[in-house]
């Protein structure tokens, strides 16, 4: 399902795809009332130690990239980080709290996208982040 996305999506979920989240999705929020970002990205990750090394590459990659300072709120006890970079925002849950909170059911009219790695990231035979190709 290959698609056109601007940077800031490309170099998300290429970012979480490569540090192994699982179940990444995209909302598409342009054109709904009420938004103040265009996209969310959400992923899924297996402990707080994954979200934080998430968050940390995605922080490093809209850097390089040159968009605005991302900003993060993220609480290790509420299993929920967030991460603002201009016209999307990173949601990152452990998966019990994904479920409870269901971005998917509160914004159930933004357009959803269920994404591939495959779409975001090459298997390169050189050691050097395939990221490197996104920013």
């Amino acid at each position: 399902m290959k698609t056109d996305f601007p940077a800031s999506v490309s170099i998300g979920a290429a970012v979480l795809f490569e540090l192994s989240a699982e179940n990444v999705q995209l909302l598409d929020l342009r054109g709904l009332q009420g938004t103040v970002v265009d996209w969310f990205l959400v992923g899924t990750c297996d402990s707080s130690a994954q979200m934080q090394a998430i968050l940390g590459e995605l922080q490093k990659a809209y850097k390089v990239a040159g968009g605005e300072p991302a900003s993060i709120e993220y609480k290790e006890q509420s299993r929920w980080a967030v991460l603002d970079a201009g016209d999307i925002m990173v949601h990152l849950f452990e998966e019990s709290r994904r479920e409870e909170i269901s971005l998917d059911a509160l914004w159930s009219k933004a357009e959803k996208s269920d994404l591939d790695a495959g779409d975001f990231i090459t298997r390169a035979k050189s050691p050097e982040s395939t990221l490197r190709a996104h920013v």
